[in-house]
């Protein structure tokens, strides 16, 4: 029988710590966060990441008979027609609606476990409070598109100044524009998990969320963000490798058989396949990073307030009633 013994999420943790506290917590949860995962926000990551891998695998095809056509004008007919723009429509609803179903599933369930310090945690738990955050994420998430769009907008008047007194200097506004959106977004890396944690709206949710990261941790929670995005980015990249062998081995067929190569209906079904299972995996996968965190988040609380340790120091003297667990030495 396994000897469980529940991570205390509230405590102040170095890099390596926090790393390696992430990897236990999906160790240690993996089938419990899983089963949620795949119940609640299954169903729209699945159509989702089908109509993305469909969507690209007819993007892909018909850029090969363009380029093989060289006719402008099918081109324009793609790019016209219904089929395109409604595919795309769907597409950007589905995979925005998996987005803010899989964060607020993840971040549920992490809450849960931080009050029940158990990993056995039934689906219906974790839906009750997908139920209530399902709504208040959707508006944090177009809130937070409509902040970046006037952000962007506002940082391009560097790039617009710069650009009246020399061209070359655009490229100084460019990286002003990229550093000012990426320190932003970095700042702002806590608002979903305070929102729901703390029960804030957005403007203070976001104002809390600046003030713990940008109290001499933002490099600590890029660096967090930047290694578990990464482990995301490549797990998830394995399922696009047989579309690119293949991709490969046809254009050295036709390299030496000296014809165009042709994006055949059997090409189009496996970059269906691998998009769809590359897309899937990424949005299932994210529990990674959002886990690391919420260890961000309590590691900056306790750094900053010390709630843990007065919680600890409020239940000196109490009597434990509970079970403990044997000691293996």
């Amino acid at each position: 029988m396994e000897d469980f013994r529940p991570i205390e999420l509230q405590q102040a943790r170095d890099f390596s710590r926090k790393l390696n506290a992430t990897f236990e917590f999906i160790r240690q949860n993996f089938k419990s966060l899983g089963k949620a995962i795949l119940y609640i926000a299954g169903p729209s990551v699945l159509v989702g990441s089908l109509l993305i891998g469909s969507f690209m695998g007819e993007f892909l095809g018909m850029a090969q008979r363009i380029q093989s056509s060289g006719s402008p004008e099918d081109m324009a007919n793609y790019f016209l027609s219904v089929s395109f723009w409604l595919q795309l429509i769907l597409m950007f609803v589905f995979l925005f609606i998996s987005y803010v179903i899989t964060i607020a599933t993840i971040n549920s369930y992490v809450i849960l476990y931080d009050e029940k310090k158990t990993n056995k945690i039934e689906v219906a738990e974790v839906w009750n409070r997908v139920r209530l955050a399902f709504w208040t994420y959707l508006g944090t998430t177009i809130l937070f598109f409509i902040a970046l769009v006037v952000v962007y907008i506002i940082l391009l008047i560097p790039v617009f100044i710069l650009a009246s007194i020399s061209p070359f200097l655009v490229f100084f506004g460019i990286i002003i524009v990229l550093g000012g959106l990426f320190f932003l977004v970095i700042s702002s890396a806590l608002t979903y998990f305070v929102q729901l944690y703390e029960k804030k709206n957005f403007f203070d949710a976001i104002i809390r969320s600046f003030k713990l990261v940008n109290n001499g941790k933002w490099w600590s929670t890029f660096g967090l963000l930047f290694i578990l995005q990464l482990i995301v980015g490549i797990s998830s990249y394995i399922f696009l490798i047989p579309y690119y062998v293949i991709i490969i081995t046809s254009s050295l067929h036709s390299v030496q058989s000296a014809s165009p190569m042709e994006f055949s209906d059997t090409l189009q079904i496996v970059a269906v396949v691998c998009f769809t299972l590359y897309y899937m995996a990424q949005l299932l996968l994210y529990s990674l990073p959002n886990v690391g965190i919420a260890f961000q988040y309590f590691n900056l609380v306790e750094l900053k307030e010390a709630r843990g340790l007065m919680s600890q120091i409020n239940t000196l003297g109490q009597a434990d009633t509970g079970t403990r667990p044997e000691e293996h030495f």
